[in-house]
Order: C-alpha cells, then sequence, then structure tokens
C-alpha cells in the first residue's frame, strides 16, 4: 500500500509536451515511484475547456520522504499541477485541488470530503506530506 498522486500540465501552453513528459517521469523515477501512467484529458465545455496530460505517480509507504521529495520537485515548476493525492492505505483522498471537487468529484463526495477535513485528524506522515505542498 502506499499513495497515488495525480500530477497534470496544460499542453497548449507548453512549448514541448515531451519534454516536461519526460522530466516528471525522470523526476519520479529519481524518487523511486513504483510505477506511473499517463492519460489526456480533452474537454469542450463552453464555460470550461481543459486540454491536459495527467500523470499519475505510486509510492509506497517506504518511500514516504522520496514522495515529499517528488511533491518539492513538482512545486518548482510553475507549469505542473498537483490534483489529487490518495492514500491507498486508508482508502481516502489526502488533497484534492479546487479543480478536482468541482469539475471531477461528485458534489456529494466533494462536500464530504471539505467537512471531514476540517473535522479528522491527520497522522504525522500526512501532515508531512500536506506541508509539502505549501
Amino acid at each position: 500500500m502506499g499513495y497515488n498522486i495525480e500530477v497534470s500540465f496544460n499542453i497548449l501552453k507548453n512549448g514541448s509536451v515531451t519534454k516536461l513528459l519526460e522530466e516528471i517521469k525522470q523526476s519520479a523515477e529519481k524518487c523511486f515511484c513504483e510505477g506511473f501512467y499517463e492519460d489526456y484529458e480533452f474537454e469542450n465545455k463552453t464555460q470550461f475547456q481543459r486540454r491536459h496530460c495527467v500523470i499519475s505517480i505510486r509510492f509506497s509507504q517506504s518511500k514516504l520522504n522520496n514522495m515529499r521529495e517528488f511533491l518539492n520537485t513538482i512545486k518548482k515548476n510553475s507549469m505542473v499541477y498537483v490534483e489529487l493525492i490518495y492514500d491507498e492505505t486508508t482508502q481516502s483522498v489526502l488533497y484534492a485541488s479546487q479543480y478536482f471537487l468541482t469539475q471531477k468529484m461528485d458534489k456529494y463526495a466533494a462536500k464530504t470530503f471539505k467537512t471531514e477535513k476540517r473535522k479528522r485528524s491527520y497522522s504525522d506522515d500526512e501532515i508531512m506530506i500536506l506541508n509539502s505542498l505549501k
């Protein structure tokens, strides 16, 4: 068990999609990720258009420091966004971006996540992960 992290970047606002994709993959491999895959998301809603490459990266529970190092690396790149951090052990969402909450998550689930986020107590590991995002 471990953590899944989803990061994304806009394809249209990027000069070289392949180069940025390789940088993210190399950074994840350098931090000893267990696996990753990429997907592309295209939406043509009139109010919200999205053309992003979404990369899911999996880290084991024992590689927590490496995951924090990866998050710090990703945060340095202003073109890459952290969309979601999912804890496989507790099967819960640890972090969700505003886009993910409003566009991807069910309204009831998003509301539950927001209220539970305030109520729940975090473990030391979870606090370290969330502090990496600030």
